[in-house]
């Protein structure tokens, strides 16, 4: 767990940042390099039905360029008001092939750090956001144990050239949503379909692949000043209706909860053990680390909503309920609970996921208004958070869902004729970023005042009835 004094030193104690995040392959796809560049391209998981992999007429190509366009985009964010930008290293650019380095990606990445600073814009930054080498995936990813130090060597390297710029690190992005993605509805690269053995097995060897991450980084020159963290989707799942039939949406609901949700990471988090089960069969997979609770220095925090299923298994909602445009509602309280939970690691907390797809644009604001303020309510009630990121900077390549899910705070199509609009929406988010207080005692000292006036939940619940 993180010293105070590692704190101060690299300037992060006393700094609430605010800021979006991308996932660089989502804005800027390789050339065939990564698992996701091969996926996208093929038919899934019936080839002659001509079923593909990823939703809409448009193939990823190069996205919005983030690549090639990163000043402008860079520039887009500061006007925001953020002070933060989140992204991800993209292994495979960097490694195209095994062993082999590649000096200009590597020389993109330094311009694009050289750009933030120009911006005083910290970056955050995320070793693994879904996408790694065809040749790691060839070797088996992360499903076979074997190939953590592969990981491991990949993560060195980058601490070994970007450590003196860069003071937040994750190692992963999301365990329990690639695990369950790539191994059990087959929507993510390698695409398998009901896979639970091999669902298990990849969540545990990235877990581990994080603790041997962490402990090799912070062994390196630069590394006890590093803040070395995870972060994780917090999801659930809810059935709706009654009787029997409502019965079996628990179960299955259940279930969801426990492959995609966050109670197995949760559990690990606080014990160091982990725990596999299987419909029927029960434990399938446990195992514990020797050395008790993983290591960690932050937790981030990637927060949508809630699922609800009907009686038939399809997404549905509650009365009242505004729904996005994915398969679940715009719910603050949940975000407001998931904070609660994850403040017991004892650790600094970040909101480094968190937005709307929202193709009308007629409930961003209202997201943006009330997910804020449930964040600001957990600070005003003593919780650890260090900063809020929303997602995401620009309309992009939505990973399966292709371009048709609208996250972004500037406008973009495929097509060309849209680029780089700001939406009305986000000017919501604008007058937060640009009215709180970078320092963090001063945002806490914001935070109270405003529960004082607006109410214990931030007038949360008014404003989302007066909506509906």
């Amino acid at each position: 767990m993180p010293g105070k004094k590692q704190e101060e030193g690299n300037g992060l104690a006393d700094r609430f940042l605010k800021g979006v995040g991308i996932a660089t392959w989502q804005n800027a796809a390789d050339d065939g390099l990564s698992n996701w560049s091969r996926f996208a391209y093929q038919r899934w998981p019936f080839s002659k039905l001509g079923i593909s992999t990823t939703r809409g007429k448009h193939k990823v190509g190069k996205s919005c360029n983030f690549w090639e366009r990163y000043k402008e985009d860079l520039k887009l964010t500061k006007d925001l008001g953020s002070t933060s930008f989140r992204f991800s290293f993209e292994w495979a650019r960097i490694e195209p092939t095994r062993g082999h380095y590649d000096a200009a990606a590597i020389q993109r990445f330094h311009d694009i750090l050289d750009t933030m600073e120009e911006l005083g814009l910290e970056p955050n930054v995320t070793l693994h956001h879904f996408t790694h080498p065809t040749w790691f995936e060839d070797l088996g990813g992360f499903r076979k144990e074997e190939n953590i130090p592969l990981f491991v060597e990949w993560a060195q390297f980058m601490f070994r050239t970007f450590h003196k710029r860069i003071k937040l690190w994750a190692t992963f992005n999301e365990p329990t949503c690639y695990s369950f993605l790539a191994y059990i509805v087959g929507m993510a690269p390698p695409g398998h379909i009901f896979n639970l053995i091999g669902s298990g097995q990849t969540m545990l060897n990235i877990l581990k692949a994080h603790t041997a991450t962490y402990k090799a980084l912070k062994a390196m020159p630069g590394g006890q000043e590093a803040q070395i963290g995870l972060v994780n989707h917090h999801i659930t799942f809810t059935a709706a209706g009654e009787g029997r039939l409502h019965k079996v949406a628990s179960w299955m609901a259940e279930w969801l909860t426990y492959w995609w949700g966050w109670d197995i990471v949760d559990h690990w988090m606080h014990t160091g053990e982990f725990e596999w089960k299987l419909p029927v069969v029960g434990t399938w997979i446990t195992w514990k680390d020797p050395e008790g609770k993983p290591p960690c220095d932050w937790w981030g925090i990637n927060f949508y909503s809630r699922c609800v299923l009907s009686w038939y298994l399809q997404p549905a909602c509650f009365p009242n309920d505004v729904m996005t445009d994915m398969y679940y509602p715009i719910y603050p309280e949940g975000l407001y609970n998931c904070i609660k939970r994850s403040s017991q690691y004892g650790i600094p907390m970040y909101i480094t996921e968190t937005g709307i797809a929202d193709c009308r644009d007629d409930r961003r604001a209202l997201f943006i208004d009330s997910y804020f303020k449930a964040a600001l309510r957990a600070v005003a009630n003593g919780m650890d958070v260090r900063g809020f990121y929303y997602w995401s900077l620009m309309d992009n390549f939505e990973w399966a869902t292709g371009y048709t899910m609208k996250f972004g705070l500037y406008a973009w199509e495929p097509d060309g004729s849209v680029d780089r609009v700001l939406k009305e929406g986000a000017h919501a988010l604008v007058r937060f970023y640009k009215t709180l207080p970078d320092a963090l005692e001063k945002l806490r000292e914001t935070a109270r005042a405003a529960q004082i006036q607006l109410g214990g939940d931030m007038g949360v619940q008014e404003e989302m009835e007066k909506w509906v």
